[in-house]
């Protein structure tokens, strides 16, 4: 049986027949996703009397008879076990492929076993080891959301937290996380501490919370740049410096907006309008006026000797150039504000 991973919930508050299957997979390349998904599985478990828990990695000389002796062996004290099998790769083996043949069709002896597989193609999925297990037991295909569907992925993980929010504001968490859940969890349970349960946070809360901690971080070295703020763009990255920030973030977060830019830049020069070639480059739509901004103006040669700044940036950063790296990061963060700075201002 295969399951939608919002569907999993239910099935474990309420699993046909009073019992959990003997066996599932669980697949997927999101840890937050899968972690929880293992925490649920594990509390409903417990419930069951299964109060045991054991945990195997696959690796190069893994023991599959020891696997299938742990689960031979008896607990006087529980009614079973939740086995939980890692495999880093979709690829068991000949043995481990019927080991997990026969696990599946194992009779009823009170153990749960969890098979934990990165994303599986749909050739992998059809392997025979694969497919005894979904078919004795229950599939679940954890997918991180995408771009697009992230903002509302945190909206509906914030009225878990009993926040809301507006969309604007979801948008901006999801453009700092970059897609990553985790962080973005994390972030999310900070809000719950920070603000009481009810609350609608703002586009102002949410930027506020979601800063380091530093006076300055490097998303707000990447927005002022793009607004062709020259002055306040070279105080954050002095500030960045300052508070002794690895060089190779900084460059991370130019870079980041550089190839951005030039994406979008060169969707626009094949006569799309300016804003609809940002969104096709993938830009969230808080930030589309930031890009359509910083691109108004500059020539196709223009973004070329960009891209080549951030590449020459990139050498010296890493060591492959000679050069100072922040130095580096000083030319390529007034070249992509598309400003000059007065001498004056200069450090």
């Amino acid at each position: 049986m295969q399951l939608r991973a919002e569907q999993l919930g239910a099935h474990l508050s309420a699993p046909q027949g009073g019992n959990l299957s003997a066996c599932y997979l669980f697949s997927g390349d999101e840890p937050l996703l899968v972690s929880e998904a293992l925490d649920a599985l594990r509390a409903a478990a417990l419930r069951q009397g299964c109060d045991e828990r054991e945990s195997f990695t696959v690796d190069r000389g893994f023991d599959w008879a020891a696997l299938v002796a742990s689960l031979g062996m008896g607990s006087l004290f529980s009614a079973g076990k939740v086995v939980v099998l890692r495999l880093p790769t979709a690829a068991p083996g000949d043995e481990g492929s019927r080991a997990l043949r026969a696990l599946a069709a194992r009779p009823t002896d009170g153990n749960v076993v969890v098979v934990v597989t990165p994303a599986l193609t749909r050739k992998m999925a059809e392997a025979a080891w694969a497919s005894a297990l979904h078919k004795s037991g229950v599939w679940v295909e954890f997918r991180a959301p995408s771009p697009t569907e992230l903002p509302r992925w945190i909206a509906r993980r914030l009225k878990s937290a009993r926040l809301s929010c507006e969309e604007e504001a979801a948008e901006l968490l999801a453009a700092r996380v970059e897609g990553n859940l985790l962080a973005a969890q994390q972030e999310i349970d900070k809000l719950g501490l920070l603000y009481p349960a009810g609350t609608q946070l703002s586009v102002a809360q949410v930027q506020a919370a979601v800063a380091d901690g530093a006076r300055f971080d490097v998303f707000q070295l990447g927005d002022a740049a793009l607004a062709g703020e020259t002055s306040r763009a070279v105080r954050i990255l002095n500030g960045l410096r300052e508070e002794g920030v690895a060089a190779p973030l900084v460059l991370w977060a130019l870079v980041r907006e550089v190839l951005v830019l030039v994406d979008a830049g060169l969707r626009a020069g094949r006569d799309l309008p300016l804003e609809q070639a940002v969104q096709a480059a993938g830009v969230w739509q808080s930030r589309t006026g930031l890009y359509t901004r910083a691109l108004r103006g500059r020539k196709p040669s223009s973004l070329r000797r960009l891209l080549g700044m951030a590449g020459a940036a990139d050498q010296i950063v890493k060591g492959a150039r000679r050069g100072e790296a922040w130095n580096a990061l000083l030319e390529l963060t007034l070249a992509l504000t598309g400003k000059p700075l007065p001498a004056a201002e200069l450090p």
